[in-house]
């Protein structure tokens, strides 16, 4: 009774199989799990489910076997599905499907799965020998072939109700037939090879000879050249000595003239300062002759006018008596006031001169260290009585003493000189510009609040880094900024402005901390 149900199941199967509104894909996942369905496997009892491999890009066929592992049991038990994605081969599988468009991939899984117990379900693959059951198309319908003879090697059994599905056994004894067939071609072939190479073999044992003999030749021929090498190699060593004493005394040569330059450029050095130290001396010479002929004319002056007193005090006295002499003494109180004046307001330009000179750097030009205290001081007063902004800038020379050991302190000066004329150039006329001292110099920036300062700084450093000094490198500047704020004092204020610099050369100077 079992096998008459069984057997009408197999026929409406195969009918719904052969459907033209079912598609292949429908086909191909029905019988796979029919496949399962009629396949018994070892330890069967143990299994908590069945879990099936497929490999398939094939989006509507991968939804009908999630289908079947939803909608399907197996013996009462759930089937499971995985996907291969190309990389981990999974463990206790008990299927595999391969669809047509990854048969490559068949044999990696004939090999690995080949001593578990495992069934390979293939899609038109061509090696019948290693096909367990293998689906093709054939006209308009799917159809399914099977090699009992893999299957039974895996400890696999298999029912013999599966043909009915509309399958075929595949003939494994002609395809053993076949492979003998094709083995004895290969060995034919190998021994006409093998025949071939002994020949070929034969040539290469004369030629091979003939090797010898011209290698012996060569032998000899090349003792005959390592001899005349050896000769060679002594004459080489010869030139190479004589090339190393002449090297070695261009060497000597060559430091006498770097020291004869290096003399000559101290000599230059020398030389400038002491010209300039001339012209300082010429300078201060002229003003202590202009201030001496001052005195002089002063003086000559003064002695004209005692005589002209004197003759006037005589005529007086001669013409008019006792009135006269007071008239007189009235006219000598008048014109020793007025050399009076002129003698202070001498003094006054010349305590102008030595003020102006006692705040002015003299390398730069800019102001010193003295006079921006001064100026800073009023600035604050201003602050404090109407709230104006201002600003300083510290501006240090990357590097300098590098410049000087690398260039000398002339270049170094010139150096310097050139920052102070762009640092002119870059700012007001109410901005006070000063040599804080070496390296260092200031800016303080009248009317000027944080964010404009910042701007001021930064298209000086920009100009700075663009600037050609003719050194054969750039000179950079970092700068650090302060603003004025309540509560602080200048002391506090430039602390605050060399604490901001310190950190622009600690963050690798060329830029602006504030």
């Amino acid at each position: 009774m079992m096998k008459i149900i069984s057997f009408f199941f197999l026929v409406f199967f195969v009918s719904l199989l052969n459907a033209k509104e079912v598609n292949s894909d429908q086909v191909k996942a029905a019988y796979v799990y029919n496949f399962l369905k009629h396949t018994t496997w070892p330890n069967e009892s143990n299994f908590y489910q069945y879990h099936l491999l497929v490999a398939s890009q094939n989006e509507n066929l991968k939804n009908m076997f999630l289908m079947l592992s939803s909608r399907k049991l197996l013996n009462d038990k759930r089937i499971k599905v995985t996907f291969y994605d190309g990389r981990v081969l999974p463990k206790n599988i008990q299927a595999v499907y391969v669809d047509e468009q990854n048969s490559a991939l068949y044999e990696k899984f004939f090999n690995t799965y080949e001593s578990d117990a495992v069934l390979l379900i293939s899609d038109g693959y061509k090696e019948k020998q290693k096909v367990m059951i293998n689906l093709f198309q054939r006209e308009q319908m799917v159809t399914f072939e099977i090699n009992k003879a893999n299957i039974l090697n895996r400890s696999l059994k298999i029912s013999p109700d599966l043909v009915l599905l509309g399958g075929s056994e595949i003939d494994v004894a002609k395809l053993y037939k076949s492979s003998q067939y094709e083995l004895k071609e290969q060995k034919e072939t190998i021994g006409e090879l093998n025949k071939k190479i002994k020949e070929r073999n034969g040539e290469l044992a004369e030629k091979m000879a003939a090797l010898e003999k011209q290698k012996a030749a060569l032998q000899e021929q090349q003792s005959k050249i390592e001899i005349q090498s050896a000769m060679i190699a002594k004459q080489l060593q010869s030139i190479n000595e004589q090339k190393n004493t002449i090297s070695a005394q261009e060497r000597e040569l060559q430091t006498i003239y770097n020291n004869i330059d290096l003399q000559k450029e101290r000599l230059l050095v020398e030389e400038k300062n002491i010209k300039e130290k001339e012209k300082e001396l010429e300078y201060l010479l002229k003003s202590y002759q202009e201030k001496q002929q001052e005195i002089t004319d002063a003086n000559n002056e003064l002695k004209a006018l005692n005589a002209e007193i004197a003759t006037q005090n005589e005529n007086l006295v001669q013409k008019e008596g006792i009135i006269s002499t007071q008239r007189g003494a009235i006219g000598i109180l008048l014109i020793l006031f007025g050399i009076i004046v002129l003698l202070i307001l001498y003094v006054f330009k010349q305590n102008k001169l030595l003020n102006a000179l006692s705040q002015t750097d003299p390398l730069t030009g800019l102001f010193n260290r003295r006079a921006l205290m001064e100026t800073m001081q009023a600035e604050i007063q201003k602050y404090h009585r109407y709230e104006t902004p201002f600003s300083i800038l510290f501006i240090d020379v990357d590097h300098f003493k590098m410049i000087n050991d690398s260039y000398g302190h002339d270049k170094g000066d010139r150096v310097l000189k050139i920052i102070a004329s762009l640092m002119n150039q870059q700012t007001r006329d109410t901005d006070i510009c000063v040599r804080w001292g070496g390296e260092e110099f200031m800016i303080l920036a009248t009317n000027t609040p944080l964010e404009d300062a910042v701007t001021l700084a930064e298209n000086f450093r920009s100009t700075i880094e663009g600037y050609d000094f003719h050194l054969g490198r750039k000179v950079t500047v970092s700068i650090g900024l302060s603003t004025m704020k309540k509560a602080q004092d200048k002391d506090a204020l430039i602390k605050t402005a060399d604490n901001a610099l310190y950190i622009a050369k600690e963050s690798g100077r060329n830029t602006i901390q504030y």
